[in-house]
């Protein structure tokens, strides 16, 4: 149920990045639709996919980093 929950709430924030703050290259543009735009040329597969493993390695970052500083704060809160 979560992961579909997940997917929903991404698609819908992916609509409204692009419908209401567009896909300029360059000034407005997010990693998402960085990777849509990729995927709406030809021979951009190798491009998206290259941004995808890219958001992928900051996802998995950001993951560790946020387990890493709730054990550190936990630790500190048990000696305390």
């Amino acid at each position: 149920a979560g992961m579909i929950l997940c997917f929903a709430k991404a698609m819908g924030e992916f609509g409204a990045t692009i419908t209401f703050v567009s896909n300029i290259p360059g000034e407005t543009q997010t990693l998402p639709s960085a990777i849509y735009t990729f995927t709406q040329v030809p021979n951009g597969d190798a491009g998206a996919m290259r941004l995808t493993l890219i958001s992928i390695a900051i996802s998995v970052a950001a993951l560790f980093a946020s387990e890493f500083l709730a054990r550190l704060v936990g630790r500190r809160i048990a000696v305390a």
